[in-house]
């Protein structure tokens, strides 16, 4: 065996022997850590990279499909491999790129080829037994209905459109093509569209045979973008120079195909793409995003609230490889300056191969002219694939496309927004692995350990009780058609600051009586890193927070849900007086958070010992931190270097324990008064000054 042969990647493949490198062609030889070596007979163990070593292969493979033999080199001795190891592993990942590419625009085509034909069947047994609805007598066929007659001719050209695909595409050993002659093979996970037709969810009605074929096209037509968008070498956006706004290169055929649509002043379309590594099974996270509930449970600090409207029958159902779902959802920034994003749309789940699912989201109906009130956006095909990879970790490759007005939005978070930071792709996957990794060291760790001297049960407890406390903050900044908070007018109130009340009766865990949130955006010229260390640092606690009266503080509980991304539960005591604060950070892709409340010592007692949480009274306040978007002289936005970043400010308070009083303005003002002063602090204490 040559000398290449002694190393393998990290699948167990042996690279290409032949040495081809930077430009020379590549070829991937199938072998296993089984076979004998010719020359002593003794057994190959396959090269297993570590996660890291993979994620930071993968972050230069964005960058660079080709490294020079110098890059290898460097990069070998970072991640403490030979320089060797990191040549076949390129050569490996592009073959692999390749042949993904050749596979996926297979089934994408099989596909097609399938739903014609079924289709074409439907239209020729609808031709030879139509009926009048009326009588019930038969009719010829030239009273077909005419939108039966223009399924027919779109249906005839995307049959011709589909062989012409076909008759390029070459035959590979191992790979079989479905010809358009055959007749498609219904698998027991996908026995084909003629299933009968299920009723809508939430109260929808039975989708109707057109409607269903209508879904179902707009959904593959989706796939197919998100497959061409998901292509490594895909020149996916750049940043205008004149507005300092990212620009999809893809997005621009929207731009020509709607040019005759009258479009809204405003009128922007946003994209943007990230990969990572997620601690989560693929058939997992297939799961959880084909399941409303559990996917608004992950993505809390981004979807307020989301239905499944209608399960669009397409022959498969609940997680099988061609679930179709429409959902209807609304997505948030964490700012009273950003109003809240109504949407629509379709969420298509489909097998590409063993180990290999995508997940596309998509708008159907998208209409430039709808967006004038600025509430509403058109999502673009967007969605994610997900790669099983080892020891239960995926990778996941993120894309998100979005058409709306930004006019309404306010012009501190426009850069933000528009450069695909404040609903984009980078927040989305950091949010998700933030997640997962949180459920990943509560479900592999004693909770005991976590936080010694408690209970398994009370520290469980106080992670639900803190996650509680998390999802009302998010709600009392940016009030959503979930919960019942009210905006209220005040008079002369300070710039860019907002304030909801909400008359609450016997609702557990939280104080009866009239409740005042107060929520405003700032900007800081100061990094995003800076301001979070400075916020959740606890020697500086009494510099910006009224109830600490200058006492230092003791943190009594600690459990740390997610460690790369600073995510941490604590229970803080205050010297003095004793008050007890409890206390959820994180900082990370996804921005921020701050968020804390005073909690009573016995009802927290109680839950340490394992007591239910749900009765615990919490008035949460905090901090949610994002970058400015604004981009850097090389085109980037500024996420962790240089520029400023947007600090949100949010306060909830019990403002009488009568439901019925009236809240006077001079409250208002007072609370007013104590956020502004609190922001002044922050800044002084940072040494700016406005």
């Amino acid at each position: 065996m040559n000398e290449q042969g002694d190393d393998f990647d990290a699948v167990g493949n042996i690279p290409n022997p032949s040495g081809a490198e930077n430009g020379e062609s590549d070829h991937m030889i199938d072998a296993t850590s089984g076979d004998n070596d010719q020359d002593g007979g003794r057994m190959r163990r396959a090269h297993r990279h570590t996660a890291y070593q993979t994620q930071e292969l993968e972050n230069f493979y964005l960058e660079n499909t080709l490294p020079t033999e110098d890059q290898r080199y460097e990069l070998g001795q970072r991640l403490n491999m030979e320089p060797k190891q990191v040549k076949f592993w390129f050569q490996n990942k592009r073959n692999q790129m390749k042949i993904n590419s050749d596979h996926l625009e297979n089934i994408t085509l099989r596909e097609d080829h399938d739903r014609l034909l079924l289709t074409q069947h439907q239209l020729r047994s609808a031709m030879l037994h139509c009926s009048c609805n009326i009588c019930g007598r038969a009719t010829n066929c030239g009273d077909i209905d005419y939108e039966v007659q223009k399924l027919i001719v779109e249906n005839t050209i995307l049959e011709r459109e589909i062989n012409q695909l076909y008759s390029k595409i070459p035959s590979r050993p191992n790979q079989m093509l479905v010809s358009p002659s055959q007749p498609p093979h219904c698998s027991s996970s996908n026995p084909g569209i003629n299933a009968t037709p299920e009723l809508g969810l939430g109260g929808g009605t039975r989708t109707t045979e057109k409607e269903r074929s209508m879904f179902l096209d707009l959904a593959i037509k989706a796939l197919k973008e998100l497959l061409e968008l998901g292509e490594m070498d895909c020149p996916f956006g750049k940043i205008d120079s004149r507005s300092s706004k990212a620009v999809s290169l893809i997005n621009e055929k929207y731009k020509n195909a709607s040019n005759n649509v009258t479009k809204p002043p405003g009128h922007v379309v946003e994209a943007s793409r990230e990969i990572g590594l997620v601690p989560m099974t693929c058939l997992t996270l297939v799961k959880t995003f084909m399941d409303t509930e559990k996917w608004v449970n992950v993505f809390a600090p981004i979807v307020p609230v989301a239905s499944t409207r209608k399960v669009i029958p397409t022959g498969s159902g609940g997680t099988k490889s061609g679930s179709l779902q429409l959902i209807q959802a609304e997505f948030q920034v964490i700012s009273p300056l950003v109003p809240k994003r109504q949407v629509t749309f379709l969420r298509y789940c489909k097998e590409l191969r063993h180990g290999l699912w995508v997940v596309v989201d998509v708008t159907p109906d998208q209409n430039p002219t709808l967006l004038s009130d600025g509430g509403s956006i058109n999502r673009l095909p967007s969605g994610l694939f997900i790669e099983d990879m080892a020891n239960g970790y995926s990778q996941v490759t993120w894309i998100e496309q979005a058409e709306y007005n930004e006019s309404h939005i306010h012009p501190l978070y426009q850069p933000l927004i528009g450069s695909g930071i404040g609903l984009g792709a980078t927040r989305w996957l950091a949010t998700l692995q933030r997640h997962c990794e949180s459920l990943s060291t509560l479900s592999s760790t004693n909770l005991a350990e976590i936080s010694p001297g408690l209970s398994a049960k009370g520290a469980s407890e106080v992670v639900k009780l803190a996650q509680r406390m998390t999802l009302n903050y998010y709600t009392g900044i940016t009030s959503s058609s979930g919960n019942k908070w009210e905006k209220i007018q005040v008079e002369n109130v300070v710039q860019n600051m907002s304030f909801m009340i909400r008359k609450n009766v016997n609702e557990p865990g939280e104080p009866t009586g009239i409740l005042l949130s107060a929520a405003t955006s700032v900007w800081f010229p100061v990094k995003q890193k800076a301001l979070f260390a400075f916020l959740s640092n606890p020697s500086f606690r009494h510099v910006w927070d009224t109830l600490t009266h200058n006492a230092t503080m003791e943190e009594t509980i600690r459990i740390q849900k997610a460690k790369r991304h600073g995510n941490i539960i604590s229970l803080l005591k205050f010297a003095g007086n004793g008050m007890l604060v409890l206390q959820e950070i994180w900082n990370d892709a996804s921005g921020a958070m701050v968020v804390y409340s005073p909690v009573e010592t016995n009802p927290i007692e109680w839950v340490k010992r394992g007591g239910d949480s749900d009765y615990v009274q919490l008035l949460p306040s905090g901090f949610s931190i994002m970058p400015d978007g604004v981009p850097d002289r090389k085109g980037k936005s500024k996420t962790g270097g240089g520029g400023g970043c947007l600090l949100t400010f949010g306060l909830q308070l019990l403002f009488s324990s009568n439901p019925t009083a009236e809240l006077p303005q001079g409250y208002v003002k007072n609370v007013e008064v104590l956020m502004v002063h609190t922001i002044g602090k922050i800044k002084s204490a940072l040494h700016i000054y406005t």
